[in-house]
């Protein structure tokens, strides 16, 4: 799979779609993973062979929410106020501070554990497949980044710990944790097969799981896409790039899901990386065959790095 992540390019009009999708063909990419998915954008895609994959969120609907509040995730009351005395923060936080992710995401979190959670979410895979030649979960994590607070999530690890008194209660947290994010993707994936068989089912780990941050060769998708360098200053050294990659790689479980390497690449003067240094990237992700460039805006708007996207995909 060679991918190309966006939701900064305009697709307002029938014309801004098909030219996203002819943007990320010209550049030599096989998928486009977007947001909203329309009918020209998989017409020209069958034109081009390139595949539109439909991003799916584990944010709630405004309807789910208000009917099944339950069904939401639950941070610890301090957790809570952390979020709402960052909201005062400047807007220029993330930064200046150096933070490539916030200590607890802001905003409404499906829990996965719940049957109304997981029924919205068939529902959307179902939507989504109507159209779309796959999909690709985003967001699919916890708010604080190791669990969830609300009543069904509590017991079950009450009765775990009860089963393992041996066990710290942080291994009993990220044990439960964890199924829940692995119980959920095998349960998705399975029903997105059912739906469309030939469906691709891939993802962005995202957000990180702290127990475990590389416990994405868990997860049942056909590509798990693992980051290997992120968008935010300071930008991981190529050491550690190789490093993720390699580490990701290692841990893959072919009968569970393929690594992809997810390079990510923001336009933004102050975040946007030399072409050279895009290349060497480039030149790492090569070497497992498949990769994800999120987004198009850098290369849209610097030829340079179009020119460097271009020919890394051409080697692939």
């Amino acid at each position: 799979m060679k991918a190309a992540w966006d939701w900064h390019l305009p697709t307002e009009t029938e014309a801004q779609q098909r030219e996203v999708v002819e943007f990320a063909a010209e550049l030599g990419f096989d998928t486009l993973i977007i947001r909203n998915v329309t009918e020209p954008m998989v017409r020209r895609g069958k034109e081009l062979g390139v595949r539109v994959v439909a991003i799916l969120y584990a944010g709630p609907s405004e309807a789910l929410a208000k009917e099944h509040p339950e069904c939401l995730q639950q941070v610890l009351p301090a957790e809570e106020a952390f979020v709402s005395a960052l909201s005062e923060a400047p807007g220029n936080f993330q930064h200046v501070s150096h933070r490539w992710f916030p200590l607890v995401l802001d905003g409404k979190v499906l829990c996965f554990e719940h049957e109304a959670s997981q029924e919205e979410l068939r529902e959307r895979i179902r939507k989504a497949l109507a159209l779309a030649d796959g999909v690709a979960f985003d967001g699919f994590g916890f708010r604080n980044h190791y669990g969830c607070f609300c009543e069904r999530c509590v017991q079950r690890r009450t009765e775990s710990a009860a089963a393992h008194p041996d066990l710290h209660e942080a291994e009993v947290m990220a044990r439960v944790s964890e199924r829940s994010l692995v119980d959920a993707s095998w349960m998705l994936y399975d029903y997105a097969k059912s739906v469309k068989p030939d469906a691709v089912v891939t993802n962005h780990v995202w957000p990180p799981f702290q127990p475990d941050w590389y416990y994405g060769c868990k997860l049942r998708l056909d590509y798990c896409t693992q980051t290997i360098s992120w968008f935010y200053r300071p930008h991981w050294s190529l050491e550690r790039v190789k490093f993720e990659a390699e580490e990701h790689k290692r841990l893959e479980d072919p009968k569970v899901n393929t690594f992809v390497p997810f390079i990510g690449l923001y336009a933004d003067p102050y975040l946007v990386r030399t072409p050279e240094r895009v290349r060497a990237e480039f030149d790492v992700a090569q070497e497992y065959g498949h990769v994800v460039l999120c987004n198009l805006e850098a290369p849209k708007q610097y030829g340079e790095i179009a020119a460097v996207v271009k020919e890394a995909m051409g080697k692939m």
